[in-house]
């Protein structure tokens, strides 16, 4: 059952997945004296993560997440899990919506409600040796125009085929630099930025809005990049 948000959001960051790539984006922005953090994972810490999961310690194994987060760093850290039901209400009036989540579905879900509430996205994905970085905004091009239906989860997920714990260090860096591009007012956006650790590329590639993507029917106020 989605939990209700009494009090609207009034600006700051919504990082959603406390996890391999929301822990050191959380890490880097605390170290650069952001503190206007909303973070929201319902899971707890578990050993085999703690490689990756830099926020945590052993003597944190089996607590939640948010729990430690607020006690250790101060954040407003919330023990739910953004759906449907109460995404809409956790997004609006952000200045930036941060995806560290580990799923297709609760990617496409950002990527739809961040373009209804016109909030930008920075949405972040790693498994195994590689990544990607977008920045989404509303007009496109959005996750829809990079990956019209989801893949495959079974093959695609790295909460299924596992992650490198250095590639979503290297993911998490660079979707802190599209974060903070958001933060200092640049407007563009359309390049998906890659990170392939196999074989030690890095990479930019222009996306364009797909012609019949429902993100063409937003307005933007930035140009693409």
């Amino acid at each position: 059952m989605s939990e209700v948000v009494r009090e609207p959001a009034c600006g700051g960051i919504l990082i959603v997945g406390a996890g391999g790539l929301g822990a050191p984006v959380v890490r880097m922005l605390l170290d650069a004296d952001a503190r206007d953090l909303t973070v929201l994972d319902p899971d707890t810490v578990a050993l085999e993560n703690l490689h990756r999961q830099i926020l945590y310690t052993d003597a944190d194994v089996g607590r939640g997440k948010a729990q430690v987060l607020a006690e250790r760093f101060g954040l407003d850290a919330r023990p739910i899990r953004l759906d449907a039901g109460n995404g809409a209400e956790l997004i609006a009036g952000r200045d930036c919506v941060f995806d560290g989540t580990d799923n297709f579905a609760d990617k496409y879900l950002l990527n739809d409600l961040c373009l209804a509430a016109g909030v930008p996205l920075v949405h972040a994905g790693a498994a195994q040796f590689r990544g990607q970085v977008l920045l989404i905004r509303p007009g496109g091009p959005c996750l829809r125009c990079l990956l019209p239906e989801p893949p495959d989860a079974a093959t695609d997920e790295c909460r299924w085929t596992g992650v490198f714990g250095p590639a979503v260090g290297v993911v998490a860096a660079l979707a802190l630099g599209e974060i903070l591009r958001v933060r200092a007012g640049d407007e563009t956006s359309g390049a998906v930025l890659m990170a392939d650790l196999a074989n030690g590329r890095l990479s930019r590639a222009r996306l364009e809005p797909r012609p019949e993507c429902a993100c063409r029917g937003i307005p933007i106020s930035g140009g693409v990049s």
